[in-house]
């Protein structure tokens, strides 16, 4: 049985979102999975726009969209949905 993601997180990779924010939100995420001791199962995406460009750049955490995210925000929803061990 495959194992369900402890927290999943995408972030969007549209042309807009990238360009506003998300490549720099991109990095901030991956430093923080790698500098944190957390569980293996924590899912790491991109997709798409998904039609949401005024309101990004937009990250999806554990099914839930989250705009105009910056790297701030992004490290306190990290802090905030990522399960510690």
């Amino acid at each position: 049985m495959p194992e369900i993601p402890a927290a999943s997180i995408t972030i969007c990779m549209g042309s807009s979102c990238f360009s506003r924010g998300n490549s720099r939100n991109i990095e901030v995420v991956q430093d923080f999975l790698k500098t944190q001791n957390l569980p293996p199962a924590i899912e790491l995406s991109g997709h798409l726009c998904e039609g949401q460009c005024k309101s990004g750049p937009n990250v999806t955490i554990n099914g839930k969209m989250y705009h105009e995210v910056d790297p701030i925000v992004i490290v306190g929803l990290l802090n905030h949905f990522v399960p510690k061990p």
